[in-house]
């Protein structure tokens, strides 16, 4: 079922291809958003599961920075990526300098994807964590469970 999610998230917010065979038309019952509206949904995603202040950065100029994730152990950097292949070492290259660069915590890089071997190893040592799509889809749901259970606090008669 999460497999099944990651996909469909992949699919909500692609860049759109015209020779793509998957191509969704236009249909009143499909979430259709683009690549840089998946920044912001990270972003609430990470801020609703791990708690902190989550913004998202501006889409051109970012330096490979999407968002920026304030928690009491520090300032983290997060690249996200709405891919179907394997994501490769270089987007992890790119938010580690920047993380070095302004000497912070560490960092995220997200996809609706994986991650290949490479990726894998280049990020040994660094704090650097990789989310793949099935456990965005796992913090998806943990947030949503947080916000539930904040919402159930504020007004305990909530169902």
């Amino acid at each position: 079922m999460k497999r099944t999610l990651a996909m469909g998230l992949y699919l909500r917010f692609r860049k759109e291809n015209p020779d793509d065979k998957m191509l969704i038309k236009d249909n009143s019952i499909f979430i259709k958003q683009d690549p840089i509206t998946f920044e912001s949904f990270v972003a609430e995603v990470i801020d609703k599961s791990r708690g902190g202040s989550t913004w998202v950065t501006p889409p051109t100029g970012d330096y490979g920075v999407d968002f920026e994730h304030e928690t009491k152990e520090g300032k983290f950097l997060g690249q996200v990526k709405c891919y179907k292949e394997d994501l490769d070492f270089e987007a992890i290259a790119i938010l580690h300098s920047n993380i070095i660069k302004q000497g912070l915590q560490g960092g995220y890089v997200i996809t609706t994807g994986d991650f290949t071997k490479n990726a894998r190893g280049y990020t040994e040592g660094l704090n650097i964590e990789l989310i793949n799509g099935v456990q965005l889809v796992e913090l998806w749901l943990e947030g949503m469970e947080n916000s539930e259970k904040e919402i159930k606090q504020l007004i305990p008669e909530y169902v």
